[in-house]
């Protein structure tokens, strides 16, 4: 094995890494939590969307997810398009109110609930949307493209098992969470 390899890969405490490629630290920091670094890379991963998405398209990386995740969902209610996005309501109901504004999204009345609103995509908001859905796929294979097909297929693999595993979490805590947590929660 390459000294270097082994060196790096000969941690019993899994740290692999630190010490090696990065300053010793003397105590654990923030720089050590899976949920710091990802919301870095989600930032990250937000503006290069951003960069690429608002010259070329004139829609905001938020508009592009929601005209995504409508691409997948078909006709669903806000609520469910908010959920489905990783957003709050309010920040989703603003974000479509735009994308109906401007004709990328159509609205009806829920035939189940008429308190309220069916959401689809308009035929100009399906073509942008899988327009700006090709650019999306270049882009991240740019993100990817230091790792192999294999090591792309285990990250994705791993971010769903920690995904759903934060899913049951997330869930448990909401069912000991008082009222008055859960609602400053939708605030956030």
């Amino acid at each position: 094995m390459n000294k270097k390899v082994e060196h790096l890969t000969d941690r019993s405490d899994g740290n692999f890494f630190r010490g090696h490629l990065a300053p010793q630290k003397s105590e654990p920091d923030i720089r050590d939590l899976f949920s710091f670094e990802l919301q870095r890379l989600a930032g990250l991963s937000t503006r290069i969307a951003a960069l690429s998405i608002r010259p070329k398209y004139g829609i905001t990386a938020r508009e592009w997810r929601a005209l995504a995740v409508l691409k997948y969902l078909g006709e669903v209610p806000l609520q469910e398009l908010a959920k489905h996005s990783g957003l709050l309501k309010s920040q989703m109901s603003r974000t479509v109110s735009s994308m109906i504004e401007r004709g990328y999204i159509l609205k009806t009345a829920n035939p189940e609930d008429g308190r309220s609103i069916l959401l689809k995509l308009s035929p100009e908001g399906l073509d942008l949307s899988e327009a700006v859905l090709a650019d999306a796929f270049e882009r991240n294979e740019n993100m990817l493209s230091t790792l192999s097909h294999a090591e792309r297929q285990i990250l994705i693999e791993l971010l769903q098992r920690v995904g759903r595993n934060s899913a049951h979490y997330f869930h448990d805590l909401k069912t000991r969470a008082s009222q008055e947590d859960l609602r400053e929660l939708d605030e956030e």
